[in-house]
């Protein structure tokens, strides 16, 4: 049965819910943090598939809880629980459209319709992988000083709030609003929360509503002029490739290992790395996908659903290979991934990790971005045992 972790600390007020959701046993179970330590506790001991959280807590409280849920539990849904909720809020989180909030005092008929809708699986309007835009306008809303400590790949910044206001940002010798217009612009990035300001008077002038619109217009601008330049391998994008890939043919890359479907020894690998068991999980909530494999970058078969094919794992383990050579001689960063048009129609989607290779096979009508962005942070996170 599906878990929902509630983290608060008014003990009286998660009886008050444990009490209101009896009436829901057989839909959903309940555990309870009393702050966000805990919560991390129960995150790493059990499964959890939804997460309800109060910002204002002791010890961790819930924007660093939701920061660490961002970069180690992406596939999560997230509602908050907030006592900020004014019309003209709700306005701005809907348009943000990646988390819900729920207003205190609660609405529990409203709140267990939220929970149900959160359970069915990934969804818009929820945290899952937490974007550093949405982030920022909820430390804005409550007001919060802190310092965030951004990685991105390679990159890493800092951005200074105070009572909710951008006071300051820096990297790579960049200070103010041009690091925010940089920092702001990452993806996938895990984020860091300090509950203090070291900055004392104010480096930026501008609102965070014109940092972050006017960081995406330069990113949008900067995309499009590499991609003028040398083709941009934000989506290394061969779809005009008819490839025939599901037929069975003897014939093998040269460069390639020949390779079998998983075999016991390499499904017990994968029941003992519970990262890669979160990500195939993750794999399977995705309606989208319909078939998927996953492989070492040595070739060997990690998991496959749907019918076996070797080929396709050769494939996938060449494709990733020659990606990477083509990132490194032209210095691109992350958040690319290969296209491939397959026979049938459908298309043959490839993301690469640290340490494993996945392909997934995805209907011609999907959109292969919004999955890509969901599934590489866990699969940055998975290490195989030596």
């Amino acid at each position: 049965m599906k878990k929902v972790l509630i983290v608060d600390d008014d003990a009286s007020f998660l009886l008050s819910l444990i009490d209101g959701f009896k009436a829901y046993e057989d839909k959903f179970s309940i555990t309870t943090a009393n702050d966000g330590l805990e919560a991390v506790e129960a995150l790493e001991k059990q499964k959890i598939s939804l997460v309800l959280t109060d910002l204002k807590m002791p010890r961790m409280d819930g924007f660093e809880l939701v920061a660490h849920l961002s970069s180690n539990f992406p596939e999560i849904p997230v509602i908050v629980m907030t006592a900020f909720g004014t019309p003209e809020m709700e306005d701005n989180l809907r348009d943000m459209g990646t988390f819900q909030y729920i207003e205190k005092p609660i609405d529990f008929a409203l709140l267990v319709e939220k929970i149900l809708k959160g359970l069915k699986g990934p969804a818009k309007g929820f945290i899952t992988g937490v974007s550093l835009s949405s982030f920022l306008q909820l430390l804005e809303l409550d007001k919060k000083t802190c310092t965030l400590n951004i990685h991105a790949g390679n990159k890493s910044g800092s951005i200074y709030l105070h009572d909710g206001e951008l006071f300051d940002a820096k990297h790579n010798g960049l200070r103010g609003r041009d690091a925010a217009f940089e920092i702001v612009s990452w993806k996938n990035v895990e984020i860091e929360i300090e509950n203090s300001c070291s900055v004392k008077e104010s480096n930026i002038k501008e609102s965070l509503g014109f940092i972050l619109l006017e960081g995406s217009r330069r990113k949008d601008e900067n995309d499009a002029a590499a991609a003028e330049v040398s083709g941009s391998l934000d989506s290394l994008n061969m779809e005009d490739i008819d490839l025939d890939i599901s037929t069975e043919d003897e014939s093998q890359p040269a460069m390639m290992p020949r390779n079998t479907t998983p075999s016991a020894m390499q499904s017990q690998a994968v029941a003992n790395n519970p990262v890669l068991t979160q990500f195939i999980a993750m794999l399977n909530s995705f309606p989208e996908i319909e078939n998927a494999t996953i492989s070492a970058k040595d070739g060997n078969i990690l998991h496959q659903t749907g019918t076996p094919n070797s080929h396709i794992a050769n494939f996938i383990t060449y494709v990733a290979v020659a990606a990477d050579q083509i990132k490194m001689a032209i210095g691109a960063a992350g958040g690319q991934y290969s296209l491939f048009t397959m026979t049938n129609g459908s298309k043959l989607l490839i993301l690469c990790g640290q340490e494993v290779i996945v392909g997934m096979q995805i209907g011609n009508g999907v959109y292969p971005e919004p999955i890509a962005d969901g599934l590489r942070p866990v699969l940055s996170r998975i290490r195989l045992s030596s």
